[in-house]
């Protein structure tokens, strides 16, 4: 019954994975599948281009608030064999009942392993006493982006939960933190009830309770930039609500998950349960004739055209009302998408603003980023940048100043992208005004995803 109700619905979003990952027949499409299949049972790479779930690593940050990556690899990983290419753990062997324990630690980010997908940490001590956490390695670049060592006050995370990035600044504040600058203080912002109580959780958790402040169920588009609480405020991270679409698994293959199998329900000791951030769809009626996959496909693309449009107008607002924090130095803006318009289109729109201009923010050029993410040669997309204006020299260093992650490549990350912006002094001159790409005007809020959600903390 239920089947059927949604048939045509169900036969076009089929149609649309078939045609997207290139395949002209079904009988093509479920040869691919069934070779996916195969591959993943027997642990081995077919002849076929391995896939982006084939190509994924585990991510491990070491969590300094309560540990030592040099303790860690005494204890948790001693019977781990470590390796300089993260490549060698993408091609760990698998058999029936072992895969090769490898260990790679991270160049761009301190303190962070990379390790086989199959293994399992979470039943280690280390794991249930929040000294490791799972956070994917491009979900580590807003933090480090920041670069809290080079500033002295307090921080603000707009769009906290799960926590993730929160405990991610807990450490590196806790790590360059002297006395002489007195304590300071992260304040995590959370708009939603229940996932502010998953944050304050997390924060137990990992022991960043004592450094972080939790606003539960605050708006930061309603918190008053000018008041007396934000005074010491001198950074802002901000990764909103996005169309997730960098997140890997979500729409890399065809998986029926049956009521009694809850997907969402996570090994992590809380017990996190994450629920999409997505608005309720209304329900098509199911069409009396025969179904038409074209037809309702097109209407799907204006309809992600329209969401897509939505979140860039939500993620410009926050950002802009982020500009507007007198003390402010630095932000940070991220997103688990790879969508241009939420990314390069939401920079130039956010340079182009009466807040940036009129408070002197600007890009923080990748020269001026720390020393890690220096080094990370995937960059914005050039293009975008040369469409809104006709200065290819400022084009080049916009787009150099932003961070990029495919989604699933050899770099083993999600699909990801990272930015900054550091008010400028003020007697440095006036850049060249960023054109403009076609703005959105709408002002309809859509909670898209976050990459943490869906996969409890990892």
């Amino acid at each position: 019954m239920a089947v059927s109700k949604h048939q045509v619905r169900m036969t076009a979003e089929f149609t649309r994975l078939r045609v997207r990952k290139g395949f002209g027949t079904l009988e093509a499409f479920r040869a691919f599948v069934d070779a996916r299949e195969n591959d993943s049972m027997q642990g081995t790479a077919s002849n076929a281009a391995p896939t982006q779930k084939q190509s994924r690593v585990r991510w491990v940050r070491v969590n300094t608030l309560g540990t030592t990556l040099e303790e860690q690899l005494k204890t948790t990983f001693s019977d781990f064999h470590m390796v300089h290419n993260l490549a060698d753990v993408m091609k760990a062997t698998t058999s029936s009942e072992t895969t090769q324990r490898l260990l790679f630690v991270d160049g761009h980010i301190p303190n962070l392993l990379a390790i086989p997908r199959k293994i399992d940490l979470s039943e280690t001590p280390a794991y249930t006493d929040g000294h490791l956490i799972f956070q994917d390695k491009a979900s580590c670049f807003p933090a480090s982006l920041l670069d809290v060592s080079s500033l002295d006050g307090d921080i603000i995370d707009a769009c906290a939960a799960p926590g993730n990035k929160t405990s991610h600044l807990a450490s590196l504040l806790r790590e360059k933190e002297s006395s002489a600058s007195g304590k300071r203080r992260i304040f995590a912002i959370e708009k939603d009830k229940a996932r502010s109580t998953t944050l304050e959780r997390m924060m137990r958790w990992t022991g960043a309770d004592s450094i972080v402040t939790i606003r539960a169920a605050k708006d930061f588009t309603q918190l008053d930039p000018l008041t007396k609480d934000w005074r010491r405020v001198d950074a802002i991270l901000l990764d909103p609500s996005c169309s997730g679409n960098g997140i890997l698994d979500r729409d890399d293959g065809v998986d029926l998950i049956l009521p009694e199998q809850d997907r969402r329900i996570s090994k992590h000791p809380l017990q996190l349960a994450q629920k999409p951030r997505r608005r309720k769809q209304p329900q098509r009626p199911a069409s009396p004739s025969s179904p038409d996959p074209t037809r309702w496909l097109a209407s799907r693309d204006d309809e992600q055209k329209s969401r897509l449009t939505s979140l860039a107008t939500f993620q410009l607002k926050l950002l802009t009302h982020a500009f507007r924090f007198d003390s402010a130095r630095r932000v940070v803006y991220s997103t688990c998408s790879i969508n241009e318009i939420e990314n390069e289109q939401v920079v130039i729109n956010a340079l182009n603003s009466q807040e940036a201009k009129g408070q002197g923010w600007e890009i923080l050029r990748r020269e001026d980023q720390s020393t890690g993410l220096r080094s990370w040669d995937l960059r914005g997309n050039l293009t975008a940048f040369q469409g809104a204006m006709n200065n290819d020299h400022l084009a080049a260093e916009l787009a150099d100043a932003c961070i990029r992650c495919p989604k699933g490549g050899d770099q083993g990350t999600i699909g990801f992208f990272a930015v900054g912006f550091v008010r400028a002094a003020s007697s440095r001159p006036q850049r060249t005004s960023v054109g403009t790409p076609n703005q959105v005007d709408s002002e309809e809020e859509w909670n898209g995803f976050s990459d943490e959600d869906e996969k409890g903390v990892e």
